[in-house]
Order: structure tokens, then sequence, then C-alpha cells
């Protein structure tokens, strides 16, 4: 495995972050040692603050039945009695201008559900990660943002973004 540690420390200080790293990864089995989300979480954002705040445990599908966009991205279908949650979400954002629902279709959706989601600090990581959430100030992430455009050769799309009408 990578030097995490390493990898983490250097993005800390070169990207100025007050937050760590995030590592996510998609398994079918769960590494020894590593514990199950205990509880339940208002959306899938909040298993990356507990991540970054120094916890690593993993996830179950309906751990993200409370977040139907992140339901959606992860692959998973919500139970019957909340199927209208998602359309309901996005027709939210849209009417407050965040998205519009022609980008809804280009929304990263992952091609088959995780049996388990590995959330950890990238530096404590058990497992590769599949994906790396950094949050930081706006000014250095675009330096992030531009380093992987030009390692791509493509700009990735951006998500996230507030949008003014």
């Amino acid at each position: 495995m990578r030097d995490y540690i390493g990898i983490e420390k250097h993005l800390i200080d070169t990207l100025q972050l007050s937050r760590r790293p995030v590592a996510i990864a998609f398994r079918d089995a769960t590494p020894a040692g590593v514990e199950a989300l205990d509880g339940t979480q208002p959306s899938g954002c909040s298993f990356w603050r507990l991540a970054a705040s120094g916890r690593t445990f993993y996830t179950v599908p309906s751990d993200h039945y409370n977040c139907p966009v992140g339901s959606y991205t992860h692959n998973i279908a919500l139970p019957k009695e909340r199927e209208t949650e998602l359309s309901d979400t996005l027709s939210l954002m849209v009417d407050v201008g965040y998205i519009r629902m022609e980008e809804v279709a280009g929304i990263p959706r992952l091609p088959t559900t995780p049996a388990f989601t590995i959330y950890a600090p990238l530096g404590s990581t058990p497992v590769d990660p599949d994906a790396v959430i950094i949050a930081g100030k706006p000014a250095r992430v675009m330096l992030l943002h531009e380093a992987g455009t030009r390692a791509a050769k493509q700009a990735p799309p951006l998500l996230g973004r507030p949008r003014l009408r």
C-alpha cells in the first residue's frame, strides 16, 4: 500500500487544509479491524465529517437511506416508501438554483451498489481508496483541481458549486 500518511501530510501542508482528507473505498467485504458505523447520520456528507475527525468505519447500503442524493450516487435503491425523496430533493435543488435539471444526468454514479463503503482519514486508511475527499479554502482547492485537470488532460466536472440565477 502507498504511503498515505505521507500523502496526507503533503496535502495538508501544501493546500493548508484545516481538515484531514478522507479516503473512501467501495468493497465486497470489510477489512479486518474496521468497525461498522455506530448509529445513523442525516446525510452521506456526515460520513466524510466523521472520517475527517479521525474515525475509521464502514457503512452498508441502508446507512445511506437518509441521503437521497448520496443513495443515488452510490447506486443504492431507496425503500419503496422513500422513493420520492430523490425527486423531491432534486426539485428543491433546481428551485433554489443550485443545479439545473439537465445536469442531473451528469451526476456521477457508481456502476454497482457497494456492499460496504469504508471511510477513514487518508493517513489511516486500512485499504487503498477509490476516492479521496478534500475540503479546503477555494483558492487552495483550485490548485488541486488544476493539477488534476493537467494530469487527466481534461477538465473534470465541478459539482457542489453555488449557482446564481
